[in-house]
């Protein structure tokens, strides 16, 4: 194995504030080997771009994700969690990953994901609604939860009241799979609960729909196996992803995006004054602050990369946070700038395992921001109650708490 590298960075501290190290990292050693991390770490846009599309570089099987974080005496923990996890699209590579992809993305086209626009516009409604006289709200409990949360059980024909179990269990289960900062076996414990819970859910929705089928995502899977596109199997795990991927995500990025804002209040000012700019600052925001930093490969034989060479079996992250703030491919990339063209970041990563829940998360994001900016005037950090950044996952970035301040009074400006 490559040398370790001398001025390697803890876990928690790389989370809280990466923007340094990739710069760094970027310019003196793009392909560095991490003993945090315990493998490989691409910094440049165009290696992770390569990466994405490089056919050695494969997705990490879920057993290997239990193997790097727990002993061989304690893996049988994480076993549920395993066998879920093995029938996910976002698990498999080649012609397995189209197969199930194809039948999801019925769910996802734009006719589709439009058609929430008017559900999404009136859940946030009505959560401002219940926060406006107050003056103050959290926008990680209030909002960021919420929104995605009843975006996906509109999209599954699921019950509102189910949302707060969902919710804990799809955050449990991400935690374990974005590589836990916390205790290990614990979170290993919760995960494989979690997916457990999961399943149970899902199967008595699945049985539900195969007598009485729906116009769901859950209906749309169900007809993909009556027709020999997927097992009975596969039709929980891909609700499963598609439930925890699309909830968890989105509402890190939902904070993200507030809080960039607020952190440049000539930004926030500018898409106040411009709401027509709302599409590009959303772009701006997933460059400048992605909810997910890495994703993980492994390698499937020995490769080269740069001037290091990767062994098979070797874990590769994939730097997206890094790459998305390349000089070479960003001007000023450190630069909030929301009027910045679009269509270069790799927030969603990219080729063929791209976000699915693209699309439906850009809606969410849209729609709550211009809805926060419109309602609530004078909108500010809380300098009584400052946030506090989510550190217990390797592959999540997001807020545990996002407090804000704002008067009374309605903004109409904004339409």
């Amino acid at each position: 194995m490559q040398a370790l590298i001398q001025d390697d960075v803890a876990i928690q501290e790389l989370l809280l504030d990466p923007s340094a190290y990739f710069r760094r990292w970027r310019h003196d050693e793009p392909v560095r080997w991490s003993e945090s991390l315990h493998g490989w770490v691409l910094t440049r846009y165009d290696d992770v771009v390569e990466a994405f599309r490089d056919p050695r570089l494969r997705q990490r099987p879920p057993q290997a994700i239990v193997d790097a974080q727990l002993p061989p005496g304690k893996r049988e923990v994480a076993r549920d969690f395993v066998r879920l996890f093995e029938g996910m699209m976002l698990m498999k590579d080649g012609p397995e990953h189209a197969r199930l992809r194809r039948v999801g993305s019925q769910g996802f086209t734009h006719g589709a994901l439009d058609g929430f626009r008017p559900i999404l516009q009136r859940v946030t409604d009505e959560i401002l609604d219940k926060v406006e006289p107050l003056g103050r709200m959290d926008i990680v409990r209030d909002l960021a939860q919420p929104l995605p949360a009843t975006a996906i059980a509109h999209m599954f024909g699921i019950p509102d009241a189910d949302r707060g179990s969902f919710q804990k269990w799809s955050e449990d289960a991400a935690r374990f799979f974005g590589g836990t900062t916390l205790d290990v076996e614990e979170d290993a414990r919760s995960a494989n609960e979690a997916i457990c819970n999961l399943e149970r859910y899902f199967l008595a929705i699945v049985d539900g729909r195969r007598m009485r089928p729906s116009n769901d995502l859950v209906s749309l899977f169900v007809a993909g196996q009556q027709e020999g596109k997927l097992s009975a199997e596969e039709i929980t795990a891909q609700c499963i992803l598609v439930l925890a991927a699309g909830h968890v995500t989105t509402i890190d990025q939902l904070g993200n995006a507030v809080h960039a804002l607020l952190m440049h209040p000539d930004q926030l000012n500018q898409l106040r004054e411009d709401p027509a700019l709302i599409r590009s600052a959303v772009e701006e925001c997933l460059r400048y602050d992605g909810s997910v930093p890495f994703v993980c490969r492994v390698a499937a034989e020995d490769l080269k990369i740069r001037d290091k060479r990767i062994q098979r079996h070797q874990s590769v992250f994939l730097g997206i946070a890094s790459a998305n703030r390349d000089p070479e491919i960003f001007d000023e990339p450190d630069r909030f700038d929301i009027t910045r063209a679009p269509g270069k970041h790799i927030a969603f990563g990219f080729g063929p395992h791209g976000c699915l829940g693209a699309g439906l998360a850009r809606r969410e994001i849209e729609i709550g921001l211009v809805s926060l900016i419109r309602r609530m005037a004078g909108l500010k950090l809380d300098e009584q109650s400052p946030p506090v950044r989510r550190c217990e996952s390797v592959m999540f970035r997001g807020f545990r708490r996002l407090p804000v301040l704002f008067s009374r009074a309605r903004m109409d400006k904004v339409a």
